[in-house]
């Protein structure tokens, strides 16, 4: 072995026996302490996100709850008018019948299938009474027909 260590001064042997380890062991030590900072900071933003999440559960059921003791309301020909043209569904036929026990709207709607789940959606969330009877969805060459009648009661309008 040609090593000329043993052939240094005892000072620097010294130095190198003891310095090396200490700068390998502060270097690793410095590598963890960055490590479980980064965990630490994954953790606070988990915990942040897991905060606005009951947050945002606990409106939902102070929504639900005040759904629940709020009245639904029967929808009209104008308000029905209005959300198919802001959910971009166009009115392709209405038919409306009368008879003993209530009222009967036929609908037939062109569009998408998600505008649709959006119109139906946005109904739900402003507690408009709706009794579905017969929905129909087709599919025809570049949208969808979506036909559904519509049950009105007399005791209830």
């Amino acid at each position: 072995m040609n090593n000329d260590f043993f052939y240094r001064p005892l000072w620097q042997q010294y130095l190198i026996c003891i310095l090396f380890p200490i700068i390998a062991f502060l270097i690793g030590y410095l590598v963890l302490i960055e490590d479980i900072r980064n965990e630490l900071i994954q953790q606070r933003t988990l915990y942040q996100e897991q905060l606005q999440q009951i947050e945002l559960s606990k409106l939902k059921i102070a929504r639900y709850q005040a759904g629940k003791q709020h009245a639904l309301r029967v929808i009209n020909q104008n308000q029905l008018a209005y959300f198919i043209e802001k959910n971009q569904l166009v009115l392709n036929m209405f038919k409306y019948y009368q008879t003993d026990t209530g009222y009967r709207w036929e609908v037939g709607l062109k569009g998408n299938f998600s505008n649709f789940i959006h119109f139906l959606s946005e109904l739900n969330n402003d507690y408009f009474y709706l009794d579905f009877e017969s929905l129909t969805i087709t599919n025809q060459e570049t949208y969808l027909q979506i036909i559904f009648t519509l049950l009105f009661k007399k005791g209830i309008e």
